[in-house]
């Protein structure tokens, strides 16, 4: 062969081995990243593994509030209610206070 044939034969050569170099850096740079986003998907699974866990929480929570609710409005009936009695005792001694003030001052007057 000749040396031009070879020069050309060597100068494409070259070019492939240029060009597989830069594939090769691309498939590293795409490997690169199929690594981060494993690592993503792995965090991300572990994450949501306690999803259920907190799931149950949150509804264990809900039950709970809805009783506490429950109790503090059995409570609130109750406290009104003592408190509307005792406004009616202190209605009833207050009105016997004034009828006793009333009858001490004609005590007095006569």
């Amino acid at each position: 062969m000749s040396d031009p044939v070879l020069s050309q034969i060597l100068n494409q050569l070259q070019q492939m081995d240029k060009r597989f170099d830069n594939i090769d850096g691309r498939l590293e740079k795409i490997e690169d990243r199929l690594d981060t986003m494993d690592g993503r998907l792995n965090v991300i699974e572990e994450q949501t593994k306690n999803i259920p866990l907190l799931q149950q929480a949150v509804l264990e929570t809900l039950e709970i509030t809805k009783r506490l609710e429950a109790s503090q409005i059995t409570f609130e009936r109750k406290v009104t209610a003592e408190l509307n009695t005792h406004q009616h005792s202190i209605d009833i001694l207050n009105r016997r206070q004034l009828r006793m003030e009333a009858d001490i001052e004609t005590l007095k007057h006569r």
